[in-house]
């Protein structure tokens, strides 16, 4: 839990630094591929009293675990946000708890579809082969469709103005 005591934020703010267990993001698929969180979460953060409101700013971030959405290859990527900013208006002197803000900030950080490089050529659907590496091997024929011929905006051709 990543908590903040109002009552003890001085004048010149508070500093508030550590990490978390991943089981609090609760990721576990993205789009339908297996996702792991590797590590602990490590925020770092600056709580300060505007008046009467709780402003905190700074960093979280994580290491993810993955596959490639197109050649299923594992990926580990670093997910969170580098500007977080969380403001809760007229904060009594209580302990107030970021998680579900510091989790929200890390979450919305994370892609729909992870890739492997950005030119990743993913695998043939006829033989499943990896396009990056080998070449494919299914003798499934690729040809190019024909383009149909589109007649929808002869009639407006043919006006004279």
């Amino acid at each position: 839990m990543i908590k903040v005591n109002t009552a003890n934020i001085g004048p010149d703010g508070m500093e508030v630094s550590g990490t978390e267990e991943p089981g609090f993001l609760e990721l576990d698929t993205t789009e339908g591929i297996p996702v792991s969180v590797r590590g602990p979460v490590r925020y770092d953060l600056r709580a300060v009293m505007v008046g009467e409101d709780l402003l905190v700013t700074g960093s979280a971030f994580a290491e993810l675990v993955t596959k490639c959405s197109l050649c299923l290859k594992e990926v580990v990527r670093q997910i969170g946000s580098g500007k977080i900013c969380i403001h809760k208006e007229k904060v009594p002197e209580e302990i107030v708890d970021l998680t579900e803000d510091v989790r929200e900030d890390i979450l919305l950080s994370v892609p729909s579809r992870f890739k492997c490089s950005d030119d990743c050529k993913g695998l043939c659907p006829g033989c499943g082969a990896d396009l990056n590496s080998e070449r494919c091997s299914c003798k499934k024929k690729k040809t190019k469709k024909p383009e149909k011929d589109d007649h929808t905006w002869d009639a407006l051709n043919k006006l004279k103005f």
